[in-house]
Formats: structure tokens, C-alpha cells, sequence
């Protein structure tokens, strides 16, 4: 129910490409550059001369991205830039099998999908804290059934909650990973203890199952979610 509770709590290159166009599923690096291969001849009329390099250029590409992750820092800085790193190297390397025409088609593909995913964070990062602790707020009241008092009370909850995240998430650090997120664990576990304070217990037990369904559907995306290649 992270979505309740978050509700109520490469590449940048040919990763972006990459992610617009594979499935959440896991694959290996070849698979992953067979994939994106095919879509990229697609889009471009690659020849089949160029279609081998591309495979090879996005399988190394690929291989070089899960090394990355399997092997990633706690230095979230280092692993951008080493990321950047390989997707300046994979493009370069698309630069010299791509004819100029097919280049400017794929700058403008990266282009199109880097400005709609800017858009949705962009939306996302927007919303203020009201807004999201009274969506939060109607969907505990419809799921909940709450009577007006209680949804007064549960709203100004979840306001706090919400400027809370908020002010986390600004101030976060950079580096320590497990202080963010035992932060983020002590302001949800506060958010239910004041809503336990609220709920009756049928609407609590309510509440609780909603969690865990929730939580479990989360896991299961998460686990169903492949590594993004290169």
C-alpha cells in the first residue's frame, strides 16, 4: 500500500530509449540489445550491416550497465557519472555505424521520450502537500467509509505526512541511503500511529489489510521489474 501511503506516504541516451521500449521483465544483456536492435531498425530502416554493429554496440553497452549496478557504490554521484559515462560511449559508437539522417531521427527519439518522462516527474514533484493529503484523505474515506469528523482529522494527518516527505526528500542525503530511508520509516510509523488513533477498530483492521495488499502488490512489481539496459 505504498501508494496509499506515498499517496498517503541508459540510459539518458539509448537508455531512455531503451526503457520506453522493453518490457518489465528480466533479460540478459543479449536479449536486452536484440530488443532494442529491432525497434531501433524499425524506427530507423537500419541495413543489415548496421543492425549487427548496433546489436554490438548494445550488448556491450548492456553488459557494461548490469556490471554497474551489480557492482554499484554507495556514492550515488559516482555511479551517475559512471553511468553518463557509458551511454557518451555507446552513443559515440552509434555516431559511427548511423547515417546523419538516421542520427538526427534517433536525437530526436531520446529528445521526444527524455521531455514526456521530465513532464511526468515534473507533475509529480508538483503536487503540494495539501493536495496530496486530500487525495490520500477521499481515498481512505471511500475505502474506510469515514465519517466527516474523521476525515477532518485524518487529512490533517496526512498533511503533516506529506510536508514531512516533502522536507525529506529536500534535505535527503546524498550518500547515506539507509539514514533516508530510516526516516522515511519513522515519519510513516508516526502517520499510523495518529491514524490508529482516529480509526475504530473494524476501520482500522480495514486499514491495515489495505497495507499489506498494497505492500504486496509493490513487491511483486518490484520483483517483476528488469535492470534498464544501455
Amino acid at each position: 500500500m505504498k501508494k496509499i501511503l506515498l499517496m498517503i506516504t541508459f540510459l539518458a541516451g539509448t537508455a531512455v530509449f531503451a526503457q520506453a521500449q522493453t518490457q518489465k521483465v528480466h533479460k540478459t544483456p543479449e536479449q536486452k540489445a536484440q530488443h532494442m536492435t529491432e525497434a531501433l531498425n524499425k524506427k530507423l530502416a537500419l541495413s543489415a550491416d548496421q543492425s549487427a554493429k548496433v546489436n554490438a554496440i548494445f550488448a556491450k553497452s548492456a553488459v557494461s550497465m548490469d556490471s554497474l549496478k551489480a557492482h554499484k557504490s554507495a556514492d550515488r554521484k559516482a555511479n551517475m557519472q559512471a553511468r553518463k559515462a557509458i551511454m557518451a560511449n555507446t552513443n559515440a559508437s552509434l555516431k559511427t555505424v548511423l547515417t546523419a539522417d538516421q542520427q538526427t531521427k534517433f536525437a530526436d527519439m531520446k529528445a521526444g521520450f527524455k521531455g514526456r518522462m521530465h513532464g511526468k516527474r515534473g507533475d509529480h514533484k508538483g503536487i503540494a502537500p495539501e493536495q496530496k493529503a486530500q487525495r490520500i484523505s477521499k481515498v481512505l474515506q471511500k475505502k474506510l467509509s469515514l465519517t466527516q469528523d474523521q476525515y477532518a482529522k485524518v487529512n490533517t494527518i496526512l498533511l503533516k505526512r506529506a510536508t514531512q516527505m516533502d522536507s525529506l526528500k529536500a534535505n535527503r542525503s546524498a550518500t547515506d541511503r539507509k539514514a533516508n530511508k530510516e526516516s522515511r520509516k519513522a515519519i510513516l510509523v508516526q502517520t499510523d500511529g495518529e491514524l490508529k488513533a482516529v480509526l475504530n477498530a473494524d476501520q482500522l483492521k480495514n486499514y491495515t489489510e489495505l497495507k499489506a495488499q498494497m505492500k504486496e502488490r509493490m513487491k511483486n512489481r518490484r520483483g517483476a521489474k528488469a535492470p534498464t539496459a544501455g
